[in-house]
């Protein structure tokens, strides 16, 4: 049952909690006085912590005034900015330099020229199609390479051809062999230019007699003799020049040598070449002269029939396209192995005859292992091999201190195993073959981690071979992805295969007329990333749509010398050490990004989800991040960017939903690499996309020399303009100039003082603050000495006004910076005595984290403040229970006057007996 309580006494009358308030107000003052002294505190901290926080503004903008290169700052101008783009660091030198913009940088890529209906039927194909980092046929030599690297000098020649006619042939912007043939064959004069070994060779068309064939030199320039033309002057229809010395593994000025085909067998007993077209015409090419591809096109290309010879698309075979019209089969045979040595012997409707790869060979015993792969390299671990009749032995590259193929080979042939190894008969790689002879099959298995074997393509179980003629139990690597293509592949399944390489990404194109093609990008720019891509048992009909090379310009300084750069992504960074800029590829180290750990998730357009973990799944490099995204069970497929300045995702599900990749946790890996984000509708490759791309990459380069970035090419030369640039310095003084000035502020709403009504700021007659006031007065309008010529800051424009701020003369500091910019470096940056190294001497005395002013004031202040709140606390809870004995006494009370009461109405209630008398 409840009580009815009241706060009156119901006896008295008094009111009990009324009175026992009052009675506590007065008990509690002790109490109040202190709670409101540790307010006061705590306002005096919060003032004190803004103060602090104020001189570490002043502190860090002091410092940023600390770095030598902020004085040598530089700007560029380009004259013509939708071709090339300058920025200017602080090493390169002012002055006027002349751009030539000569070749802009690609990255390789391949699509089918066959369409298909679907991506996702089974084309029924079954074959291999195998990409390919190396063996291209179109080798063409560097002019700086020729002549024991003396070169050849830029220059110009006339050649006058056997009717009398003339022209003049500018070289100077001649790179390589092909250049100068280039240059020659499209002068107007009927001169055909070819080479014949280390040669070069004129050969003249116009069947006249009116004039010798006859080279001069023009000017002083030597290129001519440089090109071993000089002094011809012969009333012969064609000459041979000079042999010119090559480069160290250079055969032929152009092309490849025919005895570094076929694996390195190479293809020297060619005879005669049987060509029948569909028109009926024909002829037989003797070939027996040519010592390299070229040679051999030059020889068909001269047989008089109505064909188009050249390389094949891939530029590891030949090409020849009929064009007589004929209704025939175009026919290519020999009396002997010619015509199948050369991949071209065919007996076909179709009017082009694509050759096979010839092989070039790539791998010899002084193939340095950290070469192969494309630069990929083998990695340095070991490997064990087991022979068909149990016999295990093991290989250590970095124990045995193995380098390249020829030591492998021999360290495996010396093995406890019974096997050979050798170069294979492609030449791209090394094969091992099993001589034991026994029941098991010979298997090669990395050891723990490593992947040497896997590298260099030789881990698993053998298989039978033909092999020199024989069947043999063997396994043979290969620098190339060899994919194996089965009559259930698709079209996606098949880029599906491609992306699990190690050379390129192949996505699916969807033509405007409804069809899908094969897309095949290089995974790494610029001319080191081209491919050669080749199917054998079935045709896509690929086509290049652009071949891999580095962009190259010519800089022509005030000197007037003029130097060329080449550059893979078409960024090109000139100063001290005149080297072009770098380029996101596979092979980029995450780490070298800061990149050492992290997870992201990617979301397609149909909702389903991928993610990954660099550190779990320990993946180092970018092109091995990008497999891993592609290896991911939902519909993305991830490439690099073509300017290498990221990574590009596009989404290939065809859902309604948004792509979405984002960095999970503190992951920096999307976000860096650029592909973090919403996807956007975008037009990749000619094909609208839903993708994810990176921004276009940033110029600037922290190594301070002259960037560059090509977008275009010009045929005239772009004048970049390089001067001081005083902003970056006038801007760091700015920033100076406020922080002060908002300290100054700051101090003097603390510790202002009215005197109409006597009030005053928190921190008024502080001590802090007169030191504060008085470090930074002495420091700013006194002397500073040891730090050269400059010796106060007004000497660089700055000074304080009547209100104790800081105002600064902008003309005045460029002026002087202009004129005396080593003094002014020194003034601001000399150890111990600049004006930054004292600001920050004084910054760490009022502000830093050792014992300073203000932080031993505010430590001070939160120990007075810690036991004050013990004291309120002890004071609360002795108030509390005064409390309780005040409202128990008044309580008793009442109870005590009840009683009384109650006392007094018995007493008056007594009745006087009556005895009767």
């Amino acid at each position: 049952m409840g009580r009815i309580q009241s706060s009156v006494g119901l006896v008295t009358g008094t009111d009990i909690l009324g009175t026992v308030d009052q009675l506590m107000q007065i008990s509690a003052q002790p109490r109040d006085r202190l709670s409101a002294q540790t307010e006061s505190l705590r306002q005096e901290q919060s003032a004190v912590n803004s103060l602090m926080a104020m001189v570490i503004g002043v502190q860090l903008a002091g410092n940023g005034l600390g770095s030598e290169a902020l004085y040598h700052s530089k700007s560029a101008s380009s004259s013509n900015k939708d071709v090339l783009s300058a920025t200017a660091g602080e090493n390169v030198e002012t002055g006027d330099y002349s751009v030539r913009t000569l070749a802009t940088a690609a990255t390789h890529s391949v699509s089918s020229r066959r369409r298909f209906d679907s991506a996702e039927e089974a084309l029924g194909f079954e074959g291999k199609l195998t990409v390919a980092p190396e063996g291209f046929l179109d080798q063409s030599a560097s002019l700086s390479d020729l002549n024991g690297g003396r070169g050849v000098e830029a220059g110009t020649i006339r050649i006058t051809d056997r009717s009398g006619a003339s022209a003049e042939i500018d070289l100077s912007d001649a790179r390589t062999v092909d250049d100068v043939i280039t240059a020659i064959n499209d002068a107007d004069v009927d001169v055909r230019a070819t080479t014949v070994g280390g040669a070069f060779r004129l050969i003249d068309e116009t069947g006249q007699s009116a004039s010798n064939l006859i080279v001069e030199q023009l000017g002083s320039d030597e290129t001519a003799a440089d090109l071993g033309l000089w002094g011809v002057n012969e009333a012969s229809d064609s000459i041979t020049g000079a042999a010119l010395e090559l480069p160290d593994g250079v055969q032929t000025l152009r092309g490849v040598a025919l005895d570094e085909l076929a694996g390195g067998a190479g293809l020297d007993s060619l005879t005669t070449l049987d060509i029948t077209l569909s028109d009926g015409s024909s002829a037989s090419v003797d070939l027996s002269s040519a010592t390299s591809t070229s040679e051999v096109i030059d020889l068909i290309d001269a047989a008089g029939l109505d064909l188009i010879v050249g390389l094949n698309d891939a530029r590891n075979g030949l090409r020849i396209r009929d064009v007589s019209g004929g209704s025939g089969n175009l026919q290519i045979d020999s009396a002997d192995d010619t015509a199948s040595a050369l991949g071209l012997q065919a007996d076909t409707t179709d009017d082009i005859v694509v050759g096979t790869n010839l092989n070039r060979q790539l791998v010899t015993a002084d193939t340095k292992l950290e070469d192969m792969n494309g630069g990929a390299g083998i990695g340095l671990s070991g490997f064990t091999i087991k022979d068909s009749a149990g016999v295990t032995g093991a290989i250590n590259l970095k124990a045995d201190q193995i380098s390249t193929i020829g030591e492998l080979v021999d360290a495996i042939n010396d093995s406890s195993a019974d096997v050979t190894a050798s170069i294979n008969e492609a030449g791209d790689g090394i094969q091992v073959i099993d001589n034991a002879g026994g029941e098991e099959a010979l298997t090669i298995t990395d050891g723990g981690s490593g992947t040497a074997a896997a590298d260099l393509g030789i881990a698993g179980t053998a298989t039978e071979q033909t092999i020199g003629g024989q069947t043999v139990s063997a396994l043979v690597g290969t620098q190339a992805d060899v994919i194996e293509v089965t009559a259930e592949d698709t079209l996606t399944s098949i880029a599906e295969k491609i992306n699990n390489g190690r050379y390129a990404t192949a996505g699916i194109r969807q033509n405007d007329d409804g069809s899908f093609s094969l897309s095949v990008r290089s995974q790494t720019a610029g001319e080191s990333g081209q491919l050669a891509i080749n199917t054998s048992g079935f045709s896509l009909d690929l086509d290049t749509t652009s071949i891999g090379q580095d962009a190259l310009i010519g800089v022509t300084d005030a000197d007037g010398s003029e130097r060329f750069y080449t550059s893979t992504d078409g960024v090109f960074e000139i100063g001290d050490a005149g080297s072009a800029g770098s380029v996101l590829g596979s092979l980029t180290a995450l780490s070298d990004l800061g990149i050492t750990n992290g997870s992201l998730k990617i979301q397609d357009s149909t909702g389903a989800t991928g993610a990954v973990n660099i550190t779990t799944e320990g993946i180092t490099s970018v092109g091995a991040l990008v497999d891993r995204i592609n290896a991911l069970d939902i519909g993305v497929t991830a490439s690099i960017k073509e300017d290498g300045s990221g990574v590009q995702i596009i989404d290939n599900a065809g859902g309604d939903e948004d792509l979405v990749i984002e960095d999970v946790g503190n992951g920096i890996v999307a976000s860096t690499l650029g592909f973090a984000g919403t996807g956007e509708t975008q037009t990749i490759d000619g094909v609208e996309v839903l993708a994810v791309t990176p921004e276009e990459s940033d110029s600037s380069d922290s190594s301070g020399g002259l960037v560059l970035t090509v977008k275009e090419l010009s045929d005239e030369a772009i004048k970049v303009t390089v001067g001081d640039n005083p902003d970056a310095a006038v801007n760091a003084v700015k920033r100076l100039v406020t922080q002060y000035n908002t300290l100054v502020d700051e101090v003097g709403k603390l510790s202002y003082f009215d005197s109409d009504t006597d009030e005053v700021g928190l921190l008024f007659g502080s001590s802090e603050v007169l030191r504060i006031e008085t470090g930074y007065s002495r420091l700013i309008s006194g002397q500073i000495r040891g730090a050269g010529d400059i010796q106060s800051l007004g000497q660089v424009g700055l000074r304080l006004d009547s209100e104790g701020k800081l105002q600064f003369d902008e003309s005045k500091f460029k002026d002087t910076l202009s004129e005396q910019r080593e003094s002014v470096v020194d003034f601001f940056t000399t150890d111990d005595t600049g004006l930054v190294a004292r600001m920050d001497s004084l910054g760490e005395r009022l502000a830093g984290d050792s014992s300073s002013l203000l932080l031993t004031r505010t430590q001070t202040l939160t120990t007075q403040i810690e036991r004050n709140d013990q004291r309120v606390e002890y004071y609360n809870a002795r108030l509390e229970t005064e409390r309780e004995q005040l409202l128990l006494q008044f309580i008793g009370m009442e109870e005590a006057i009840a009683k009384l009461q109650g006392n007094i109405s018995a007493i008056e209630s007594i009745q006087p007996i009556e005895i009767p008398e």
